[in-house]
C-alpha cells in the first residue's frame, strides 16, 4: 500500500509538471491591429505548434518578406520575386506556403487567398496580417513592396514584444511550478520524522480525505494560475 501511495504522488507530480500540448508561451499580446476596413486580428495564445516551431516560422516569414520586397521594387512580378525568394530561402518551415504562392502566381491568380488559406491552416496571426496587407494592394493597386515592408516591420515589432512577454512570464511560471510541487514533498518530510506514507495518509479517513483534497486543490491551482498568466500576457 505504501508503494501505491508513493506512485500516486509521483504521478500527480508528473501531471502538474508536464507541459500542456498546444499551449506555448503567449505570443503578440499587444492588442488588435487594424489592417483594413472591417479586418482586425488580436494576438492570442496559439492552439497548435511548439514555441520553437513558431519562432522559426516567424523568422522564415521575415526573411521571405524581405527577399520578396527587393525584387518588387525593381519592377519584378510577384511570381518571379517569390520564386527567387524560394531559391534564396532554401528548405524551411514555409516551403508549402511559398510553393503554393509561386504556383498560384504563375497562373496569374490573386495571391491574397493563398496567404489567408495558410494563415488559417497554421493558425497564424502574422500570416493573416500579411494576407490582409496583400489583399489591400490587390484591391486598391497600392505598391506591394511598401505593404510588405510595413508588414515586415509589424511582424518584427510584435515578435520582439512576444519575446519580452515570454521573458516577463518566465519568473511567475517557475514560481507557480515550485509552489505546486512543494506539497508533494510531504512524504519525504514524514519519512524524515519517522512517519511512513501509509501512516501519514492512510491512518484515518481524515488523513486520506486531506490527501485527496490536496491533490484536487493542486490541480485547480495549476489551472487557475495558468489562466491568470494567460490573461496577464
Amino acid at each position: 500500500m505504501t508503494g501505491v501511495v508513493v506512485c500516486s504522488l509521483l504521478a500527480a507530480a508528473a501531471v502538474l509538471a508536464w507541459p500542456r500540448a498546444g499551449r506555448p508561451s503567449p505570443q503578440w499580446s499587444a492588442g488588435s491591429v487594424e489592417v483594413a476596413p472591417g479586418v482586425s486580428w488580436r494576438a492570442r495564445l496559439p492552439g497548435a505548434g511548439s514555441r520553437r516551431a513558431r519562432h522559426s516560422r516567424d523568422e522564415a516569414l521575415g526573411e521571405l518578406l524581405a527577399l520578396v520586397a527587393g525584387p518588387l521594387r525593381s519592377g519584378a512580378p510577384a511570381a518571379v520575386a517569390l520564386d527567387a525568394a524560394r531559391s534564396a530561402l532554401g528548405p524551411g518551415s514555409l516551403d508549402g506556403l511559398v510553393a503554393d504562392l509561386v504556383a498560384t502566381g504563375q497562373r496569374a491568380e490573386p495571391l491574397a487567398p493563398v496567404w489567408s488559406r495558410w494563415a488559417n491552416r497554421l493558425t497564424s496571426d502574422e500570416l493573416a496580417f500579411v494576407a490582409s496587407a496583400w489583399a489591400l494592394t490587390e484591391d486598391t493597386g497600392a505598391p506591394l513592396a511598401d505593404a510588405l515592408e510595413t508588414s515586415l516591420d509589424v511582424v518584427r515589432a510584435r515578435r520582439r514584444a512576444a519575446d519580452r512577454v515570454a521573458s516577463a512570464a518566465a519568473g511567475p511560471r517557475a514560481s507557480m511550478l515550485v509552489l505546486l510541487l512543494l506539497p508533494l514533498s510531504g512524504p519525504l518530510v514524514g519519512l524524515a520524522c519517522g512517519i511512513g506514507p501509509r501512516t501519514l495518509y492512510l491512518s484515518s479517513p481524515a488523513a486520506t480525505g486531506s490527501l485527496l483534497a490536496g491533490l484536487v486543490l493542486a490541480v485547480l491551482a495549476r489551472w487557475w494560475s495558468a489562466r491568470i498568466l494567460a490573461k496577464a500576457a
